[in-house]
């Protein structure tokens, strides 16, 4: 066999053996990146599950910040258009439980807002905080 057609093969070999090499390796990188981005996640949540038994919260209760705009206020809801609540609500408008009344006077239709819920899920979140801003 000539020289070129050893040193082609060789050359071919290798160009094969890289390819399958970083495929291997791409993968094993995108399931690396998922499995990151769960641990985050969670370390995220039992940070908020921290913050929120430091407050007084019962064990499994979360707390959350947010920043919004008042845009109606009732005995028992206040509505609100808010950013991204992370971990819990994408920004939208919606209603939580209200806040007690001596919070809830200080604020009006219209005014901004930051705000702290404190709950286990989003159906179970109840503002405990808010101040305009």
């Amino acid at each position: 066999m000539p020289v070129w057609q050893v040193a082609l093969v060789l050359n071919l070999t290798l160009a094969v053996g890289l390819a399958l090499g970083y495929a291997a390796w791409g993968r094993r990188a995108e399931a690396l990146d998922r499995e990151f981005g769960d641990a985050r996640v969670q370390v995220e949540r039992l940070e908020r599950e921290r913050a929120a038994c430091a407050a007084g919260a019962r064990a499994g209760e979360q707390q959350w910040e947010g920043r919004g705009v008042v845009r109606a206020i009732y005995p028992q809801l206040l509505v609100i258009t808010h950013e991204e609540i992370r971990g819990l609500l994408p920004a939208r408008t919606t209603s939580f439980r209200a806040a007690p009344p001596a919070l809830r006077e200080s604020i009006r239709v219209g005014d901004p807002i930051r705000f702290s819920l404190r709950g286990t899920v989003a159906d179970d979140a109840a503002l405990v905080a808010l101040e305009r801003w």
